[in-house]
């Protein structure tokens, strides 16, 4: 058991208070921190505490197969989606061939592996997952009298073509958006919010088409505790809130919408999955007293919560890689005293969970038992 330390990545949506408030930093953060990595991914890999000093995860632990990340959303996140394992190793391997360096902003794929994920809540958590049933699609483009245009389409794959590769998109965007901007939106629940809010956080909202996703895709609203699995080609944007999110270690995105980065309209469309309705809501199967497990059909992660009363104690097992971190409490895991926040990397041992006079919350990091 040992002590671990993670990386913040400063993205313009991420919040001033959440994240640093978990790490015990004091008042509001001048830089927005977006998200917190704890895993051994080479872009910026948690470090670990050993006899010779704090050392890269990548030297402990290079085979760790998954990425766990803290994420605060302030603003909306671009609409993406992930490729599948297939995909992104043949596109990581052309684009090594082209000679595009990793770095490049046009490029699709900065490593060779797909990046299905999990999130669990932390807070009232608002997103965009799959696509809505085509009778709502239909339903949501009528009500909007500058989208009449597109009921043409005649399935919902013709429907995101033409949304994707129409040479004018503002020519139907600009019109909706001074009518929304006069009458305005009733409330969260409602897509023409969250265009409204896309309009005023990207300068360029009025040709972004991303803003035509927002109709076409499930608005959902998480409660604490309550999380979505993103398989590989499912169109998702993550809107306001906080959450535990656990990924295969990959960092390839492609982009639909909401967002000033590269956008590969021809890749994207091999990548998206059309597969409509609403998507499941993970709640956790009950896995012993106070313990939850999100099971995906990841073979990478799974996601635990593990929950233990004031001053009781847990024995726990990790069977292969785990990370622990401490969302809520204080508590002692594994000989090692940890406050809300604090992380630590396990491996092949068991170990207590000993909670302070407060009670504790985890999120428990694992690879899948066979």
């Amino acid at each position: 058991m040992r002590l671990l330390e993670g990386k913040v990545q400063h993205y313009e949506w991420g919040g001033h208070v959440f994240i640093p408030s978990l790490l015990g930093r004091s008042g509001k953060a001048r830089k927005p921190h977006a998200e917190y990595w704890l895993g051994a991914h080479p872009k910026a890999p948690a470090m670990v505490r050993t006899n010779r000093g704090w050392t890269p995860l990548t030297e402990i632990a290079p085979d760790l197969p998954y990425l766990l990340k803290v994420l605060d959303a302030r603003e909306m996140l671009s609409i993406q989606a992930h490729p599948s394992l297939a995909r992104a190793r043949r596109g990581f391997a052309a684009e090594n061939a082209a000679g595009i360096p990793r770095s490049a902003d046009a490029r699709n794929y900065k490593d060779a592996n797909h990046k299905p994920e999990v999130h669990v809540a932390l807070t009232p958590f608002w997103m965009l997952n799959g696509f809505r049933p085509w009778p709502q699609i239909q339903d949501l483009l009528a009500r909007a009298p500058e989208l009449h245009p597109l009921r043409r389409a005649k399935s919902l794959k013709a429907l995101v073509r033409r949304v994707l590769t129409m040479p004018a998109p503002g020519e139907m965007l600009a019109p909706l958006l001074d009518r929304l901007r006069k009458q305005g939106a009733a409330g969260k629940e409602v897509p023409e919010y969250w265009v409204l809010r896309a309009a005023n956080a990207f300068p360029n909202a009025a040709n972004d088409r991303g803003l035509f996703f927002i109709f076409l895709l499930n608005l959902v609203v998480l409660k604490p505790g309550e999380g979505t699995y993103q398989p590989p080609g499912v169109l998702h944007a993550y809107l306001e809130g906080s959450t535990v999110e656990l990924m295969a270690n990959s960092d390839n995105v492609l982009r639909a919408g909401l967002t000033t980065k590269h956008v590969d309209t021809a890749e994207l469309l091999r990548t998206i999955s059309y597969e409509s309705g609403f998507p499941p809501i993970l709640r956790g199967e009950p896995a012993g007293r106070g313990i939850r497990v999100y099971r995906t059909p990841s073979r990478e992660f799974e996601l635990s919560r593990i929950q233990v009363a004031p001053g009781a104690r847990r024995r726990r097992e990790a069977r292969g890689p785990a990370i622990l971190l401490l969302a809520e409490g204080s508590a002692t895991v594994g000989g090692i005293a940890l406050r809300r926040g604090q992380a630590v990397f396990a491996r092949d041992e068991k170990y207590w969970i000993e909670a302070g006079a407060s009670g504790v919350e985890l999120f428990e990091a694992a690879v899948p038992s066979p």
